[in-house]
């Protein structure tokens, strides 16, 4: 459900580390309910171009506007595996977000986790690991969701569950952001698709 409506300017941002420019002087406006994709090769600054925007990390120079103040949910492409168990951390976040309980049971029944709501987090496969990213970035969405290689390690029947719950959010004006590979994601999810090259942000046509 895209709007013109300014959600995200970035005017001259740049963004270096050790010398080395990933984000080479980017000025673009991101739009309120906009799905976009940065795909392109390993290191070329996707999952940088997530983290400047929510903020995580500090950008090198320019200025990175927000046209209302947001909140952001964000499934890393990593997510740590810490010495507790699922339930505990997933409750955690229950409780930090104000959500009912019966939101996250179902939520994990949906990506067909019940029977390790009591493994440690760090015994997980990377592929339930992940999908406890996404379960806890979906319990309490914000107004922006912020996906790095959100399918990694999971299985089919996951993915179909992820997807549709991502194109529900659409439709209800929430603002995606994915650093991806997939073109099955591309295609089933993404407005815009924008690739980087030597530090510029540019956009793929065709889509």
């Amino acid at each position: 459900m895209k709007t013109n409506v300014k959600l995200i300017t970035l005017e001259n941002v740049t963004k270096k580390y050790g010398g080395e420019t990933i984000i080479d002087s980017v000025s673009h406006t991101f739009y309120k309910g906009e799905s976009i994709a940065f795909c392109g090769h390993n290191g070329c600054g996707k999952s940088t171009m997530l983290k400047l925007i929510s903020g995580i990390i500090p950008i090198s120079s320019g200025k990175l506007q927000y046209h209302e103040k947001l909140r952001f949910s964000y499934v890393p492409e990593k997510f740590a595996g810490m010495e507790i168990e699922m339930i505990d951390y997933l409750r955690g976040v229950e409780r930090m977000e104000g959500v009912d309980p019966s939101v996250t049971d179902g939520l994990i029944e949906d990506f067909f986790l019940e029977s390790m709501i009591h493994t440690r987090m760090d015994k997980l496969s990377k592929g339930s690991l992940q999908k406890v990213g996404v379960i806890q970035a979906l319990m309490a969405p914000h107004q922006v969701i912020l996906l790095d290689e959100p399918l990694s390690g999971q299985d089919a029947d996951s993915q179909k569950v992820f997807l549709d719950k991502m194109n529900e959010l659409r439709g209800q004006g929430v603002t995606i952001f994915m650093a991806c590979h997939e073109e099955k994601l591309i295609d089933a999810l993404s407005d815009r698709v924008y690739t980087i090259e030597k530090g510029m942000l540019l956009e793929m046509d065709g889509r």
